[in-house]
C-alpha cells in the first residue's frame, strides 16, 4: 500500500497523531472511514465474557483498517482499535477511498493484492485457532512459514498463536528441551 500512502501524503490529507493506549474506536462503534497506519503499531482485539483477550490483527505502516467494514451491511468494529505504541493515520470516507481506487490502476491493484494477503492471512488464524492444542498451533505455524519464524518477542508470537504469552513461553520451552525447535537471535526454527 505504499503507492497509496504516498499519493494521500501527496494531496496533504491531514495526519491524525495518537499517543499509546489511545483508543481510536471501540467495540461497536460505528466505521465511517478507511484508515491508513501512517506510523505506529495499532491492535484490534476483544475481551470474551472470561477475560480472555482475543487479538484479531495488529495494523503497523502502511496497513489499512475499516476497509473491509465500511462496506458492510453491518459496519461496526468487531473489537476496540487501540494504540498499542505512539500511531499516525490519515483517515479517509468511502467516497474519497472508492475516488483514490478509482482513479490510479496500480493502486487499485496494489489494493487488491493487500486483500488477497489479507484473506490469507484470515484463513490462516481461523485454522490456528480452530487447532486444539498449543503445540500443534505452534508447529502449524511454523510449516505455513515453511520452518522459520522470525519474532520480535514470545508475546508477539502469543498474539499469532491466540494463546497467553505464559502458554506460549511454556510451549516454546518445551520444544526446544524435546529438540523438536530451535530459538536463535528470535528466530524459530524446526529441526
Amino acid at each position: 500500500m505504499n503507492e497509496l500512502l504516498i499519493k494521500l501524503i501527496n494531496e496533504e490529507r491531514k495526519v491524525i497523531s495518537f499517543k499509546k493506549g489511545d483508543i481510536i474506536s471501540f467495540e461497536n462503534d460505528l466505521c465511517t472511514k478507511v484508515r491508513l497506519v501512517v506510523s505506529g503499531h495499532i491492535r484490534i482485539s476483544s475481551t470474551t465474557s472470561n477475560g480472555q483477550d482475543i487479538v484479531y490483527k495488529d495494523l503497523f505502516t502502511n496497513d489499512l483498517f475499516g476497509h473491509n467494514l465500511i462496506f458492510s451491511n453491518n459496519p461496526r468494529y468487531r473489537g476496540d482499535v487501540i494504540c498499542m505504541e505512539n500511531s499516525e493515520i490519515i483517515e479517509l470516507s468511502e467516497e474519497e477511498f472508492l475516488s483514490v481506487l478509482s482513479n490510479n490502476i496500480g493502486i487499485l491493484k496494489g489494493y487488491l493484492n493487500y486483500q488477497s494477503e489479507d484473506s490469507k492471512k484470515l484463513n490462516q488464524t481461523l485454522k490456528i485457532v480452530s487447532i486444539p492444542t498449543s503445540e500443534e498451533k505452534l508447529m502449524y505455524l511454523l510449516q505455513l512459514n515453511h520452518g522459520e519464524i522470525k519474532i520480535k518477542s514470545i508475546t508477539d508470537l502469543s498474539a499469532k498463536l491466540n494463546i497467553s504469552r505464559e502458554t506460549t513461553s511454556r510451549i516454546v520451552h518445551k520444544l526446544i528441551k524435546q529438540n523438536k525447535i530451535s530459538l536463535i537471535n528470535n528466530v524459530i526454527k524446526v529441526k
